[in-house]
């Protein structure tokens, strides 16, 4: 609760300054105009004209060595072949060997069909559409590297399942390794969001314990106890017994180390679980990275009904189609999916405190469905010990969903809704059954 109140006190400072309500509006219209015009370019790309790349999969011992030339100009330099050893052989070492490399130059100028086509591949890389027409035009095993930056790429032939049900079950695996590889990513990121937010406070305990060598000993336990309650309850005591309290912060510590080692573990296993290995570089990361963003503004904007509601499930629709596309592509373009992507999320959480969050600043502080310091947010996960008030929850509780106040008694929101006289006649009656 505490927690929550602290958090609730960052986002009212943040949100009542007076730009901000432009700053969001436009931000809003702006980032989904862009996200929907990103997909616009993804649609036009992918109906272009596929150049035709010339590869024989029955020439084991050939390499490919594909130029694209703007005058004298090198704009991208790949080679490919039926075996991924060859890619890593120096040219002189394939010649020695006899090994047959075939020179391919195409001019720039004559790579496009249309003035169209040469406009719109302007918002992409010479790479992607390189890459795009190897997918769609060769099926069969290969291997591209990219010259500049040795990054390969790996596709192997498949056989797509013909009738119906094939198709289902193949659709339904993809959905459930997405979901899972989601549910992995989403739920790691925001427990190491959530520790990190905890363990900050760790970083002022280090300062202020410097202070103590200047002979400044009264901040410290008052400052904490009421800035940081989850640990200040501690760290009372620890002073007030005269004990050190070095073991509690390097405790703290430990457990931030631990889980940032979990979430990298996440993004490993989320790596594995949701993108192929043709994908171009950094994809991964700014996925994962999306996702955290995304929790640790959750935690610290969405307060109203409406934003908790609606904004979640926007994001996790926009995952799914963003993931979806990646997976059921032989190679698309995904830098542009990525940015359509980072777009429909920002500018949907912008709508939304544009929306429901800067005006709820503003809402009758009575009224059950504002917002308060006393009512962090408007949905509510049931407080199963008293400890939790001053106390941070058992780390469970996480994965315990929130409800709204329909889903409980009155008696159960006394203290949520401060009627201090049913919450103490309900503190009597547990007294007198548990004597």
């Amino acid at each position: 609760m505490e927690l929550e109140k602290t958090l609730y006190r960052v986002q009212e400072r943040i949100l009542t300054h007076q730009y901000v309500p432009k700053f969001t509006n436009i931000c809003s219209v702006i980032l989904l105009i862009m996200a929907s015009l990103n997909l616009l370019l993804i649609w036009g790309l992918s109906n272009r004209t596929i150049n035709q790349i010339q590869f024989d999969q029955d020439a084991k011992d050939s390499i490919y060595h594909y130029s694209i030339l703007d005058d004298d100009t090198t704009l991208l330099m790949m080679k490919y072949a039926s075996t991924q050893e060859l890619l890593h052989l120096k040219t002189e070492l394939l010649q020695l060997h006899n090994f047959t490399i075939i020179n391919i130059t195409i001019d720039y100028k004559s790579y496009f069909d249309s003035s169209l086509q040469k406009l719109l591949s302007q918002t992409i890389n010479l790479e992607t559409l390189f890459l795009h027409d190897v997918a769609y035009s060769i099926n069969s095993n290969i291997y591209v590297k990219n010259n500049a930056t040795n990054q390969t790429f790996i596709w192997k032939q498949k056989k797509d399942p013909q009738n119906y049900l094939g198709k289902a079950a193949h659709n339904l695996w993809e959905f459930l390794v997405i979901t899972l590889g989601l549910f992995i990513s989403s739920a790691i990121s925001s427990l190491y969001i959530k520790i990190t937010i905890i363990c900050a406070p760790v970083i002022i305990i280090i300062m202020l314990e410097v202070s103590y060598i200047f002979g400044n000993r009264q901040i410290f336990p008052i400052f904490l106890a009421r800035a940081f309650p989850w640990i200040g309850l501690y760290l009372n005591i620890l002073d007030r017994t005269q004990r050190s309290k070095k073991q509690l912060i390097i405790a703290f510590a430990l457990m931030l180390f631990l889980i940032y080692f979990i979430y990298l573990s996440s993004i490993i296993i989320g790596s594995y679980l949701l993108f192929k290995a043709q994908v171009p570089f950094g994809l991964e990361d700014n996925f994962f990275g999306l996702i955290t963003v995304n929790e640790f503004a959750s935690l610290l904007f969405l307060r109203t009904r409406s934003s908790l509601y609606f904004v979640p499930k926007f994001t996790i629709i926009y995952y799914y189609l963003f993931l979806w596309y990646v997976r059921s592509t032989n190679y698309g373009f995904y830098s542009l999916a990525m940015l359509s992507l980072s777009y429909a999320c920002f500018g949907t959480f912008c709508l939304f405190i544009f929306l429901y969050e800067i005006p709820s600043l503003g809402w009758n502080p009575l009224s059950y469905y504002t917002p308060t310091l006393d009512r962090p947010r408007c949905y509510y996960l049931p407080v199963f010990s008293m400890n939790w008030v001053n106390d941070l929850p058992q780390l469970w509780s996480m994965f315990y969903p929130l409800y709204g106040r329909r889903y409980f008694q009155i008696q159960n929101l006394a203290l949520v809704d401060r009627n201090f006289p049913l919450l103490n006649n309900l503190l009597d009656i547990e007294m007198q059954e548990q004597q």
